[in-house]
Parts: structure tokens; sequence; C-alpha cells
């Protein structure tokens, strides 16, 4: 889980955003495939778990003139071999 307590925002930085958190999951499993000592490993990761959006920076403040959100849910697969 992430946690952000919001980033300064407004005129020469006098506000600030309100606060956000981001759940995320994994899981992984080994499989003996090639050598019993040298595992595949195989897993599975979500990121951002409820699809919560919301704003890192809002683009006010000083030196800062765009916005920026936190990342969309997102699926990622990964297989990996242990030599």
């Amino acid at each position: 889980m992430i946690y952000g307590s919001g980033l300064r925002s407004g005129f020469a930085n006098t506000d600030h955003l309100p606060s956000y958190t981001q759940v995320n999951i994994g899981v992984s499993h080994d499989f003996f495939i090639v050598a019993p000592n040298k595992p595949t490993t195989l897993r599975f990761d979500v990121v951002n778990l409820f699809d919560k959006v919301y704003e890192i920076r809002d683009g006010t403040g000083i030196g800062v003139f765009a916005p920026q959100f936190g990342p969309r849910r997102g699926f990622f697969v990964g297989l990996s071999q242990k030599i």
C-alpha cells in the first residue's frame, strides 16, 4: 500500500492536495521444470487494485505547470528462470 499526504499547491505553495492511498497486490509461485534446484518463477501483480484516480500535483505552485495523476489499474505477468 502507498500513502501520500498531498503535495503543496496554489499560489506560493500555500495549499496542499488531499491525501491518497494506492493498494497493490502480487502473487508468485516457483515451478521446478528445468532442474530440481533451479526454479522457474511465475508472478502476477496488480497495481492500483481499486482503480482509484488521484492527483499527485495539480499544476499550480512554484515551478510546476502540468498536473500529474497516479497510475490507473495495471496487470503485470512475469516469468523468470534461475540459471
